[in-house]
This record gives structure tokens, C-alpha cells and sequence, in this order.
């Protein structure tokens, strides 16, 4: 049965909605009378005009340009909805005690997807080995899994555990090298969060315990790295405003209903070069490590470039990008210079099994950079 709390929420957000639209409404309109060009504009409407669309556009760019009040209207309604409802936009779940998640990791990998991305890999690792270098596969465990006991008994389901399980098992029977990062995880959990509460992504303390995993895989796998002196130091932390916050409220008003930014620590390492290393001239400019993958990897603020050279107790070069997943930036390591210019002895690829069954899994969105694609390993791309 529903609460008092949420009839009363039903009422009240359409009518603090509309009731804002109308004064919204009014004051772009008298904003507009207030110029007579504009106005003079406003007679010369024709029918034309707003059977070919040009109104709708315009009227799209007026709000999305001139609408007064947007970033207040945003963290108010939010704020309302939050507090009320105990909900936010299309594209977070929100759990309890602060705990938000992103909907894409309530989805049911098909198994003809992972199979169709096992086999994609199978084709980078070939090429890889071609070249003489080593792939290791980091398949990282989807929030939801990790931490379902924050959600609501309707939100539970075992689709990710199942996907991380799927994919790790297919990647073995294929012959590769894969880190089990989610019962490292699981085992670290209690002593300090492995993800951020409000964020998509790890904490430090999830980055550090799967470099820990990474290091017991190439143990456990006869791979071995030149030792290098690393140096460590933690730096002072950064408040880190939650990605998934932003799907809630806007930052400015998100402490009004008890929401703030995290703090994340920064861990820092640095690694002496060794005597008769590269040089400008071209002499050995080959590195022991090569990391690929999402912002897990490309974003600083986790530090797990970090945390692996001091667990490697080697020089890591960290070529992972934000924003476009784990194939499309392997796909450009692959097609560009990097590998040539500086080959690594072994490529840690970072890998998060939400990523599985999408569309833009290997293809670049054709509205992104410079619109650019992939097409599949093997097909003459690479």
C-alpha cells in the first residue's frame, strides 16, 4: 500500500513542476516583448513556420539556452523528488543509506554475448602474442554484485554475478590469463568500501586490492618482471562529487538532502630509471607494463596505475581512456603507433562486465571524436 508520504509527493511534484513552468514560461515571454526586434519577429510567424518544425527547434534552443532559473529548477525538483520519493532521473537506482547504482547493471548478458566478446579477445590476444607480448585479462565485477545488499529486495537479481562468472569461466577455457578481481573484492569488503557510494566507479581501496590480484595472477602464471625501485606516497585527498549524484540533484543544492561529495584519498609512486634505459635516441624504449581500459584505469583520482607499480614493483604505462569502455581503446592501441614505438613485455586490460552485450562494446559512437569506428577484430581493422 502506498505511503502517505508518496500520495502526497504524487500531488506535489507536478504541481511545484507547473507551477514553475508557468513562471519560467512567463518570464522568457516578457523577456522576449522586451525587445522590439524580437517582437517584430514574433508577428512574422507563419503557418509554415510551425508545420516544418522550426518552432519546436527554436523553442528547443530557447530552453535549453535562455530558461531562467535551469540550474536551480533542476536541484529543486531533484531535491523533492529525492527527499520524497527516494528516487532520481532515468539511469541511477537508488539503494539505501546513500548507496546509488547505474541502471546498466541490472541487465541479463546473453550467453551469445560473451561468447561473441571472448572471441573478439581471442583475436587481440593473437595479435598480441604475434608481436611477442603477454595479455592479461582484469574482468572487474559490476557495483550492483559487489554491494547488492544496499538495494531493495525488487532490485536484486544475480545478472551481473552471473555475467562476471560466464566471462571469467569463457576466458579460461580460451587459454587466457584472467585476475579474479570480485573474490578479492568480496574478501576486502569488510574492512573498507570497494566502491564509491555514489559513483560508478572503485575506490582506491578496490584499485589497490585488485593490483594485490593482479600481482597473485602473475605469480601464479610464471610471469615474470625485471624488478624496479618504486616509490610511494599518499597525497592529499579530493572531494569527489559522485557521478551518479548528478542523477539525483545538482551538486549545489545535493547538501540540502544530506548528500555530499566523497572524500578519495591519492596514492602516488614514482620509478627510478634504471641505468642504460631508453634514451632519446631510440635505445630500448620498450616498458614491462602496458594498462588498458575505462576510466577505472584512465581516471587518477582511483590510482590503480599506482597501486600496480608498486604491487608489479614495475614501470606501468597507462594508456586507458574515459568515456568509451573497455574495446574501443585497445582497438586504438592496436591500430596506432604505441605497441611499435614502445612495446610492452605484458598488457593488463581492465575489463568491467557491465560493458558486455552493448552496442558501443568495440564501435566508437559516431557522434564522438572524430566520429570514427571499429569494426571486429580479424576483419581487416587492425
Amino acid at each position: 500500500m502506498a505511503s502517505i508520504r508518496q500520495h502526497t509527493a504524487t500531488l506535489l511534484l507536478p504541481t511545484v513542476f507547473f507551477g514553475y513552468a508557468i513562471y519560467a514560461n512567463s518570464t522568457m515571454i516578457f523577456a522576449a516583448a522586451g525587445s522590439e526586434a524580437e517582437a517584430a519577429q514574433v508577428n512574422d510567424l507563419s503557418l509554415s513556420y510551425v508545420i516544418d518544425g522550426e518552432a519546436t527547434r527554436d523553442l528547443d534552443a530557447l530552453y535549453k539556452s535562455e530558461l531562467p532559473h535551469r540550474d536551480a529548477a533542476v536541484g529543486v525538483i531533484g531535491n523533492a523528488r529525492y527527499a520524497l520519493l527516494g528516487s532520481g532521473r532515468k539511469g541511477v537506482i537508488v539503494g539505501d543509506d546513500g548507496w546509488f547504482f547505474t541502471g546498466e547493471e541490472f541487465k541479463r548478458v546473453k550467453p551469445t554475448e560473451i561468447e561473441s566478446a571472448v572471441s573478439q579477445i581471442g583475436e587481440v590476444r593473437k595479435k598480441l602474442a604475434d608481436a611477442g607480448i603477454e595479455l592479461v585479462m582484469v574482468p572487474l565485477p559490476a557495483k550492483s554484485d559487489i554491494y547488492t545488499e544496499h538495494l531493495q529486495d525488487m532490485m536484486r537479481n544475480d545478472a551481473m554475478m552471473t555475467a562476471y562468472g560466464d566471462f571469467s569461466t569463457a576466458l579460461k577455457q580460451a587459454g587466457m590469463t584472467v585476475v579474479d578481481t570480485r573474490t578479492a573484492m568480496l574478501a576486502a569488503k569488510p574492512h573498507d568500501d570497494v566502491f564509491l557510494k555514489s559513483d560508478t566507479h572503485w575506490t582506491p581501496a578496490g584499485a589497490r586490492v585488485t593490483a594485490e590480484a593482479v600481482q597473485k595472477t602473475f605469480q601464479q602464471s610464471g610471469i615474470l618482471l625485471a624488478s624496479e625501485q618504486v616509490t610511494a606516497s599518499w597525497q592529499t585527498p579530493v572531494d569527489v562529487w559522485g557521478d551518479l549524484t548528478k542523477y539525483i540533484t545538482s551538486p549545489d543544492y545535493a547538501p540540502r538532502v544530506g548528500l555530499k561529495p566523497e572524500s578519495v584519498p591519492i596514492y602516488r609512486t614514482s620509478v627510478a630509471e634504471a641505468e642504460g634505459s631508453g634514451d632519446i635516441f631510440g635505445n630500448d624504449a620498450s616498458v614491462p607494463v602496458m594498462l588498458v581500459g575505462t576510466s577505472y584505469s584512465a581516471n587518477e583520482n582511483w590510482s590503480f596505475t599506482d597501486f600496480l607499480r608498486q604491487t608489479l614493483s614495475s614501470d606501468v604505462v597507462n594508456v586507458a581512456k574515459e568515456g568509451l569502455g573497455p574495446g574501443v581503446p585497445m582497438m586504438d592501441l592496436l591500430e596506432g603507433q604505441v605497441l611499435a614505438d614502445t612495446p610492452p613485455s605484458v598488457i593488463v586490460w581492465e575489463f568491467p562486465v557491465r560493458y558486455l552485450g552493448t552496442d558501443t562494446l568495440w564501435t566508437r559512437k559516431t557522434n564522438a571524436g572524430n566520429g570514427g569506428h571499429h569494426g571486429p577484430v580479424g576483419e581487416g581493422n587492425v
